[in-house]
């Protein structure tokens, strides 16, 4: 099998000790699905004796009202991971600029493009700069962003984003926003670029309902753009019917819960906090993070293995571009959740 490069597999973990661990190694929310978003799964399971509508009609809709764009302007896919294979099937990039570290699925979707990287700096915190700026050339076919950012948890600073979508568009470079982790910020609509799309064209939006809503096994994502020449060929990519009767159920439903998004976003930014003020009290280098996530740095470039001895598995980054051994991100949890950790971190601290 192909090395397996992100988080979340509690499956080698189990058939390994023979149990499920406490999983801080992928970024879902604690507080599990909204019952509402249950029940419309639950009832979707009368639907699968049909096919899947191969145009998420219901889905767009709902999607499109609860985040005030034209329902045309949205293409639906299994997961956010299956519209960026798909995006790089249609634009085909030669040349495509990413930052690093980032999302490792950006990367790999454009396997055959040349590829340039921006390094971000552990000395700016790792968040995108006007350093970027430079980087966007006539000869760049595509820029791909992580707003915010993963593993970093950082935004982009909104007056260098808008500088960045002005650049790609005068060199008619496409702008890939990955905005997955926004409904975690709780200044959201600072920002997204929702408010362009009309104007740029070559701009692209990324979300999904995996993190906020703890769907990841459904696999829903989208994204949007004014590009209806692009919505097409995204179509025409690759296989009709991608999204399930049961993913677009969960869709519809996940679409009208915005207040619990707004609620779960405050209860994560306290929990945030919290967090991050008691690995910074063991001695860990803690980078400053906006999303429901943490990036730290240890000294022990083992710790990700005797965590995991003790039933809790965060993220090694070191398989990161532009990271190294002893770099790590855990998930924000519940307090209950995060004193595991926090006891495990306190025993192998104990034990050195």
């Amino acid at each position: 099998m192909p090395e397996y490069v992100h988080g979340g597999d509690v499956y080698s973990y189990a058939e390994r000790r023979g149990a499920m661990p406490l999983d801080l190694s992928a970024n879902i929310s604690p507080f599990g699905i909204p019952e509402a978003v249950r029940q419309a799964m639950h009832a979707a399971v009368e639907d699968c004796t049909r096919y899947p509508d191969p145009f998420c009609r219901a889905a767009r809709r709902a999607i499109g009202a609860a985040e005030g764009v034209d329902p045309d302007w949205i293409y639906c896919g299994n997961g956010a991971a299956d519209v960026l294979d798909r995006l790089a099937a249609v634009l085909r990039p030669r040349t495509a600029l990413l930052t690093a570290p980032t999302f490792a699925e950006y990367e790999r979707t454009l396997a055959g493009a040349g590829l340039r990287f921006h390094r971000l700096r552990a000395d700016e915190g790792f968040a995108v700069t006007a350093r970027l700026l430079a980087d966007i050339t006539p000869d760049t076919d595509a820029v791909y962003l992580c707003n915010p950012n993963n593993p970093t948890g950082r935004t982009i600073e909104p007056r260098v984003l808008h500088r960045v979508v002005e650049k790609c568009a005068e060199n008619g470079v496409w702008l890939i926003v990955d905005e997955c982790f926004n409904d975690f910020l709780i200044d959201a609509a600072r920002h997204t670029l929702k408010s362009l799309l009309g104007d740029y064209p070559k701009l692209v939006l990324l979300r999904a309902y995996t993190k906020m809503y703890a769907v990841p096994g459904v696999r829903f994502g989208w994204c949007m753009t004014s590009n209806r020449a692009l919505i097409e060929d995204l179509y025409r990519a690759g296989q009709p019917w991608n999204v399930s009767v049961v993913a677009q159920a969960c869709a519809v439903a996940a679409a009208g819960e915005r207040a619990y998004a707004a609620q779960t976003a405050v209860r994560i930014a306290y929990a945030r906090a919290e967090l991050a003020a008691e690995l910074a009290a063991r001695g860990l280098t803690v980078f400053p993070g906006e999303a429901n996530f943490l990036l730290f740095r240890s000294s022990d470039r083992g710790l990700h293995d005797k965590l995991a001895a003790r039933g809790v598995l965060i993220r090694n980054c070191a398989n990161y571009r532009g990271l190294e051994a002893g770099y790590y991100r855990t998930a924000v949890k519940t307090a209950n959740q995060t004193a595991r950790l926090l006891a495990a971190l306190d025993e192998i601290q104990e034990e050195s």
